[in-house]
């Protein structure tokens, strides 16, 4: 189950219940967000496609418990790559995007890009699900860039050359096959200690990178029977019900 959110250093009980409450601005603005989410207000337009960056953005939604709408995007038939999706959604005809009617300010907000729209999401519920601290904040960067550049760009040269190229040669294979093992050697080595990819709770580094541990033990020849870190905290984020939401579709 998700951690429960400390409590904000500047909140207090209340006269009756004993609750806390809080009048700073994060809190305010994740407060206001929910009333409005249960009181029949606007919800997150998820645009998404069944593959592990749909999967990726899902998963903040579900633990965030943010309310969102699903608008699936044909992949297939390249409707993300159509210059009224490019010119409304992702400048860069990408899939997953959403649209907060309910942004920064009460304005309306676009995003694309998994990390950025998990950042958001994560902010805007005011989730511990965020790095703490200025260490904690360059330890994530770092490692989801390597997600999301490293990982994901060897796995997708992978399959390009495994699946989607007109000739399969030889060489493309072995390199683009070596280079996943290699990316995955590195995930391996930073869970040897590690419940977690960052500190000591779930974060958004987990929802970006779980995906990705899920789709290699499925696409890899022997799973993830060579890196039996990545086997054990595959297992262990896959009990997550909010994880488990979010991987059940794109």
């Amino acid at each position: 189950m998700p951690s429960a959110r400390p409590r904000c250093a500047r909140s207090w009980p209340t006269r009756n219940s004993g609750a806390s409450t809080c009048c700073c601005s994060r809190c305010t603005r994740a407060s206001s967000s929910k009333r409005r989410q249960r009181e029949g207000g606007t919800m997150i337009q998820f645009h998404t496609v069944p593959t592990a960056n749909g999967q990726k953005v899902r998963i903040v939604l579900e633990e965030t418990g943010l309310a969102y709408a699903l608008a699936p995007v044909d992949l297939y038939a390249g409707e993300h790559k159509k210059p009224g999706y490019k010119a409304a959604l992702s400048p860069f005809g990408k899939a997953p995007a959403i649209v907060d009617p309910d942004g920064p300010g009460g304005a309306s907000i676009t995003l694309s890009e998994t990390l950025a729209i998990a950042w958001y999401l994560a902010e805007k519920a005011a989730s511990d699900m965020l790095p703490r601290g200025p260490g904690e904040r360059a330890e994530f960067l770092m490692w989801a860039s390597a997600v999301s550049s490293q990982l994901a760009g060897a796995f997708t040269n992978q399959f390009v050359a495994t699946v989607m190229a007109p000739e399969k040669t030889p060489w493309a294979i072995e390199r683009s096959l070596a280079d996943c093992h290699e990316q995955l050697a590195a995930f391996e080595a930073r869970l040897a200690s590690r419940v977690y990819m960052l500190g000591e709770r779930f974060t958004i580094l987990d929802a970006l990178f779980f995906p990705m541990v899920a789709s290699s033990a499925k696409r890899l020849e022997g799973g993830l029977e060579r890196y039996p870190n990545l086997a054990r905290y595959e297992a262990f984020i896959a009990q997550r019900p909010g994880v488990q939401r979010g991987m059940a579709a794109g």
